[in-house]
């Protein structure tokens, strides 16, 4: 099954030390949208998926010109370690999805390391 990718903005707030996540899915119902939040078992790294499925209302008869995206999507973004489903404030309004996310303890800065090739 073919998933397309979501158009997101992130922004990072240092005043209010949160993050905050909009992901553009004009016309999808909110009974049609899934928030989740898991582990990659790969990289170890905590993660929020956006799922859901977008429907078309034009008839499947007939010549149709389309340019907007229908069918299942998919987005995923890293969230920090310490973040829990209930801290993220989630919104939806027109066509928007936001969640706001708290960034947590800031880690400390490392030195960029080469790795050879």
């Amino acid at each position: 099954v073919r998933r397309y990718g979501i158009r997101t903005d992130v922004h990072f707030s240092t005043e209010e030390n949160v993050v905050t996540a909009m992901f553009e899915i004009p016309g999808v119902k909110r009974n049609d949208i899934h928030i989740t939040m898991s582990l990659c078992p790969f990289s170890r790294v905590r993660q929020v998926s956006i799922s859901g499925m977008a429907r078309s209302v034009l008839p499947l008869q007939g010549h149709s010109v389309r340019e907007r995206k229908f069918g299942l999507f998919f987005r995923t973004m890293a969230v920090p370690p310490e973040t829990k489903p209930e801290d993220i404030a989630v919104t939806l309004e027109d066509g928007i999805l936001t969640l706001k996310i708290p960034a947590g303890t800031p880690a400390q800065a490392e030195e960029p390391q080469t790795i050879p090739i």
